[in-house]
Parts: C-alpha cells; structure tokens; sequence
C-alpha cells in the first residue's frame, strides 16, 4: 500500500507538471492490478479531461465515484463527472452529479462548476445563487465575480454588473476585460474603454477579442463601437477592418488571409473538442455520406481544403480507398492538429486558391466549412476546375442565404444555391448532387446549410 502511496503521488506530480502520458502510464499500471483504485481512475479521468477524451473521462471517473471510500473522495469524482459530461452538452445528467458533489460537501469550485451549468441552461437566478455561494466560501477566486457580472447582466442588472466587476480592477485577464467592455457599453460609457486601452498595453488580438465578445453575446451595435475605438489605433488591422465590414454590410471578396490564420490559430487546441462535443459538428460525416455514390471503388487522389484539424479526412478515410490525401490550411497550428492523425500523406501550409493552382489531375476536391470564408466563387471554381482530373469530383458546403452571397455580422460568408447553380457553366462543372443540412449550432439554433457536389466535365 505504502508503495502504491509513492506511486499515486509521483503520478499526481506528473500530472500537475502538465506531463500527461508520463502520469498515465503510472495510473495504468495501478488499474491493471486494481481495477477500482479510486486515486488511478480520478488521475485517469481528470488527464482524459484535460485532454479531451470525454468518453474515457467519464469511464474512469465512474469508477472513482463508485470506489470512493469517503464523502470528500466521492465529491470530488462527481465534480469532474459532472464537468465531463458538461464538456459532452449532457448538462440534466452533469446537474444531477454535480448536485451529489454538493450534497455531500459544499466547496466553492463545486457551486462554481453548477453555476456553469446553469449558464449553459440559461438559468440566470440561479447561476447567480451558486456564485454568491461560491464567493461566500472563498472570495478569491476571480473568475466567479466574472460569472457573477455576466449573471446579473442577463438578470438585466447591468449596473450592479459593473460595479461588482469594478471591485478588483487589478484583474485585466482577457475574460474580465470583456465583460467589463461589454457592460461600459451597455451602461453607455464606451469613452471609459477608449481612457482605459490608452492605459493597459494589450495586443492586437486581445482588443479585437472585446469587440468579438460583444459580438459574441448579441450586442452589434456595442462591438462596432468597440471595434471602431481600436481602429483609431490600428486603422490597417485586416482582421478589424474585415469585422467591422461584416458589421456594417460592405461586402468584400474573401476574408483577409490573416484573419483567418489568426482565428484558427488561436482557437486550434480547443477546437474540435468544441466543434464536435458543444456544437454539434457532423458535417464530415454528412458529406462523405453525400459523396460515396459519386467515387470510384479503386483508390483515388484527394485534396482537402481548409483540412483543419483533420475530421473530413478521418472521416473519407474509413470510407474510400485512397492512393494520396493532401490537406491543405492556412493555420500552422491546425496543420499541427491534423498530423497527429497520422491520415494525410501531405500536409500543405497555404491558402485555398495558391495551393489549387499548384495542383494537377486529383480525383476528388473536398472543402467543408471552406466557403464561409470567401464572399467571390468564380475563382475559387475555376482554380478547382483547373486541379481536377476529367470527371474529377468537387465537393463542398455553404452556409445557407437567400440572395447571391454576402457578408454575416459573424464574419463568415454566406452563399444561395442558386448562385452556386449560376456558377456551374461559367466553370466547367455539372452539379451530381445536392443535399439540405445543419452545419453545427450556433448560440443553441442550427445553422442552415448545403452540401454541393459537382463533377468537371470530361
């Protein structure tokens, strides 16, 4: 036993210096002597949480709840079920463990992990309830009077929001700032921002992320202020310009290539954890479904567009026997992502169109959720014509509008089938296929889109 005690803490050490594989392959060898060792499967299951195995977290920490031999141990295993199946959008199942947590012992990261429970649910009096508590216990933690601020704004107390986040003006993180430009807006006192960044020296990035926050939250009018403010001090910024464009309806061609770069840059760790698990992300699976009757049975060539982090070609691959898979990305850190799978024969670090026209005699062109960053189709069609074999197949989605194309207030392009339609002659394609679907959610309502699937005439 005392043996198994050096182990676990060696373990937790490893753990808690970030050192994941190390700390599990300590935890493995415990399990596969112990089976039920509470210690091995919490370890086990908070590493599958910090690296996004929902699925093996939850394993692992049902097991550590059922072998808990005290209340404290049980209590933590339910929280981290809980988050885990927060992390999953189970929210009913991750309130009904988090509720045991609290039953048997009142910590305040428990009320802090039902508060954001309850934020997923929109239940704003009591996400507030349970940050009020959380305070109470320990008034140190600063993320709770972050929550707490977003809390009372939904409860449209915006005033006492502010006042609360106000208490701890030392507290600059980037969530913090958000709220609190958000809710100077709000309060109508956008100068105050203004004075306040002539102060902080925050990047680029971290003051576009206040007026994408306001955005984020559904106050337009307040991210255009915000985003106008920064542009006094950055006026050539392709990404501010590229949002405040998409705010005041000036349509451009395409996103600025920096734009998107930095977007998926800066959002590649988490990305498909929150793609699949929060928004409901199938696409990939949608349009290798969609394309199956359209290839060939021998093994074919394949480009994947924008490939991300490498979920369309998993999901091809499995399908269709395929003699190259390229992936192509303007995102080094996606491109990083996509290698782990160990699927794509080539990885390309370019733009869309650059690396179409390097291109020649491939079987199959795939680009999902590509479109919505380019406004302009005729080159993006013509460049796919020009890398196809004769019959050679181009398949992609758009995001769903009612007039030729245009440019969201979020940023993304959208496209009309009927454009997509009017496109098909001027480029040297037949449309084979199309199909209706829901690309993933968005602020919990679908987003309406179409699979395309054409075919270059021989």
């Amino acid at each position: 036993m005392k043996q198994t005690d050096q182990t676990i803490s060696k373990a937790m050490t490893l753990l808690n210096q970030g050192k994941y594989e190390s700390a599990q392959i300590i935890c493995k060898r415990i399990i596969a002597r112990a089976p039920l060792h509470y210690q091995a499967n919490l370890l086990l299951g908070v590493i599958a949480l910090n690296t996004h195995k929902l699925n093996i977290a939850e394993k692992h920490l049902q097991l550590a709840q059922k072998s808990a031999k005290s209340n404290h141990d049980k209590a933590q295993a339910l929280s981290n079920l809980s988050l885990s199946l927060s992390y999953q959008q189970r929210f009913i199942e991750a309130l009904e463990y988090i509720n045991q947590a609290l039953g048997l012992k009142q910590q305040a990261i428990f009320y802090c992990n039902r508060a954001n429970i309850f934020e997923q649910l929109s239940r704003w009096s009591k996400m507030q309830e349970d940050l009020i508590s959380a305070i109470s216990i320990d008034p140190n933690i600063p993320e709770a009077y972050i929550s707490l601020a977003l809390a009372k704004r939904h409860l449209n107390d915006s005033v006492t929001a502010l006042e609360l986040l106000e208490q701890c003006p030392e507290y600059t993180e980037q969530d913090w700032l958000n709220e609190w430009a958000l809710l100077n807006g709000i309060n109508n006192r956008i100068d105050k921002v203004g004075e306040q960044l002539s102060v902080l020296s925050l990047s680029d990035d971290a003051m576009i992320s206040l007026g994408d926050y306001a955005l984020e939250q559904n106050y337009p009018d307040i991210a255009r202020a915000l985003y106008l403010l920064m542009l006094k001090k950055c006026p050539n910024h392709a990404t501010l310009n590229h949002q405040l464009n998409a705010l005041q309806g000036i349509p451009s061609t395409q996103a600025p290539l920096e734009y998107v770069k930095s977007l998926f840059n800066s959002c590649a760790d988490q990305f498909e954890d929150r793609l699949v698990n929060q928004l409901q992300y199938t696409l990939p699976d949608l349009l290798v479904t969609q394309l199956s009757d359209f290839l060939p049975t021998t093994a074919i060539s394949v480009v994947d567009l924008g490939c991300g982090t490498g979920l369309l070609g998993k999901a091809l691959s499995s399908k269709v026997s395929i003699s190259s898979l390229t992936g192509v990305d303007i995102s080094e850190a996606m491109l990083e992502h996509a290698g782990k799978k160990k699927l794509y024969h080539q990885l390309v670090h370019d733009d869309v169109l650059s690396s179409l026209q390097a291109t020649k005699n491939t079987d199959l062109i795939m680009a999902a959720d590509v479109l919505i960053y380019i406004g302009e189709l005729t080159s993006l069609f013509n460049h796919a014509n020009h890398a196809l074999k004769d019959n050679g197949i181009f398949a992609f989605s758009i995001e769903s509008c009612s007039t030729s194309w245009r440019l969201d207030q979020s940023g993304r392009y959208q496209h009309s089938a009927d454009y997509i339609r009017a496109l098909l002659n001027e480029s040297n394609f037949s449309l084979e296929h199309s199909a209706i679907c829901d690309l993933r959610l968005e602020k919990n309502q679908s987003v309406a889109g179409e699979i395309f699937i054409l075919k270059k005439h021989g």
